[in-house]
């Protein structure tokens, strides 16, 4: 049971927190006559779940349930490479269906999309390099410039890309 620990905060958390997101935003995408009882208006992707939220909101919470054990136990069982390749394939799927709800249901859809995909990435990169305790085979040494010269640019660099892909504005 050596690193259950790593592997669960490194490799399952990220995953969880956006299928979580994924699942609640399903639920508040759905219609009023849904929630007033008519199951067959359900407006839903998957096909198993738009199953699921045919027969009642509570199967799909079910459902949830039981595809977020499948993927931790899977993620717990296999190898490391493999145990990465599931935990980065079911964020990666969890966060297309989460942006297809952030994409329409917001007036910056776009942007809620990109920093939820910011969100994500952050969240996998922390939890592969600390939970998982993954290191680089060799360290990476940035020599020639100054230290403030450098976070100066990155700065820099950063502010350009929050301002292009962040920044709301409405399109022409």
């Amino acid at each position: 049971m050596s690193g259950v620990r790593s592997r669960v905060l490194g490799l399952c958390l990220t995953p969880l927190l956006i299928c979580a997101l994924d699942y609640m935003l399903t639920l508040l995408g759905q219609s009023d006559a849904y929630w007033a009882g008519d199951y067959q208006r359900v407006n839903e992707a998957s096909p198993m779940f738009n199953y699921l939220l045919q027969i009642h909101p509570a199967a799909f919470i079910a459902g949830m349930a039981v595809w977020m054990t499948v993927f931790v136990g899977l993620i717990l069982l296999l190898p490391d490479t493999l145990a990465l390749i599931v935990s980065i394939a079911v964020a990666f799927g969890h966060s297309a269906g989460a942006a297809t709800w952030l994409w329409w249901r917001f007036e910056y859809g776009y942007q809620a999309v990109n920093g939820m995909i910011l969100a994500v990435a952050a969240l996998l990169g922390l939890g592969i390099r600390y939970g998982w305790r993954a290191a680089p085979s060799c360290q990476y040494r940035f020599s020639g410039w100054s230290s403030r010269l450098r976070w100066a640019l990155i700065a820099g660099l950063v502010a350009v890309g929050a301002y292009l892909f962040l920044w709301p504005r409405m399109t022409i």
